[in-house]
């Protein structure tokens, strides 16, 4: 059997080794680095808060919200608002002041809610898999209604940070209890929702497409990582999965190069990511750290949560 993806992926949660911003790139060959700005183009962003993001000034902030919008950005999917017990300051700290200056700036915010860090720890036991779930969406129901009550935003969405894969849920039965339970979610929170998955290889194209379509018709809006950049898949699998997808799945795309083993600690570096294709599919890029304009966010020691 593979070694479970706690192990291997560490998904969305990446060490950033600084790479050359692409406007530094081949500045002599003007249609090269015409396509490289180009793949960065999409109208919706994920942002992972850090802690090592406090250090910066509002101005610094406002700038790099102002660069985002020039850059064609009109959403923002920021990861989580909590991570454990690390929640950035509240109402009154600095993410919240920063996603402020966001929405002044002309971004639409989709928030993101509570993440357990121990959560690729606790799902590989099945045992307690309802239950364990049952905590996780009240959390997310809990976390949403205190933003809605004490944060100063307007969200247009909201994002639920704990990600989906088949190797987690490789059993149908654990897949249809959780299908179960989003649907039920759906009626609690407030939408639209949001969530993203990705793929291991551990179930076929057309069955781990049939869960996400099913998760959708559940009330939330999915997103599928395309692992271009995690490369958990090899290229032809990758598409596979990616043809087998219905138009309603949108399509995440990785800006980032995987330096790590497979049975390291997940490091990454920036990277320029897969060309849009001019399919029916969603949009979006994973992430804002990674952006040639966002110099600001490569400060810092390394680590999720750095301080």
């Amino acid at each position: 059997m593979p070694v479970p993806f706690a192990g291997i992926i560490a998904p969305l949660t990446l060490t950033v080794v600084l790479a050359m911003p692409v406007g530094t790139v081949a500045a002599a060959d003007d249609s090269l680095l015409t396509r490289a700005a180009e793949a960065y183009r999409s109208e919706t962003l994920f942002y992972q808060p850090q802690n090592r993001d406090a250090s910066l000034s509002r101005q610094q902030w406002q700038t790099l919200w102002r660069r985002t919008r020039e850059n064609g950005v009109h959403t923002l999917i920021v990861q989580w608002t909590q991570y454990g017990e690390e929640t950035f300051g509240g109402a009154d700290g600095w993410l919240a002041n920063a996603l402020v200056d966001a929405e002044r700036q002309g971004l639409e915010l989709i928030i993101g809610l509570y993440q357990d860090p121990e959560y690729y720890e606790t799902l590989p036991d099945n045992a307690r898999f309802r239950h364990y779930w049952y905590q996780q969406l009240a959390k997310a129901h809990a976390r949403q209604q205190q933003i809605q009550r004490q944060w100063p935003l307007t969200p247009v969405g909201w994002y639920l940070p704990e990600e989906l894969d088949d190797w987690l849920f490789r059993e149908p039965g654990v897949r249809q209890e959780l299908t179960r339970q989003l649907a039920s979610a759906s009626q609690q929170l407030t939408g639209p929702l949001h969530l993203s998955m990705f793929s291991g290889g551990f179930v076929t194209p057309g069955v781990y497409a049939a869960w996400a379509e099913n998760i959708t018709e559940s009330g939330w809006q999915v997103w599928w990582q395309d692992d271009e950049g995690a490369r958990n898949l090899d290229p032809p699998m990758r598409q596979a999965y990616r043809d087998a997808l219905s138009c309603r799945i949108g399509v995440v795309r990785e800006a980032f190069a995987r330096t790590s083993a497979t049975e390291s600690d997940f490091q990454a570096s920036p990277a320029t990511p897969r060309q849009r294709g001019n399919d029916c599919h969603p949009d979006a890029v994973f992430s804002l750290r990674y952006m040639p304009w966002a110099e600001a966010l490569h400060q810092g020691p390394p680590g999720a949560l750095a301080q």
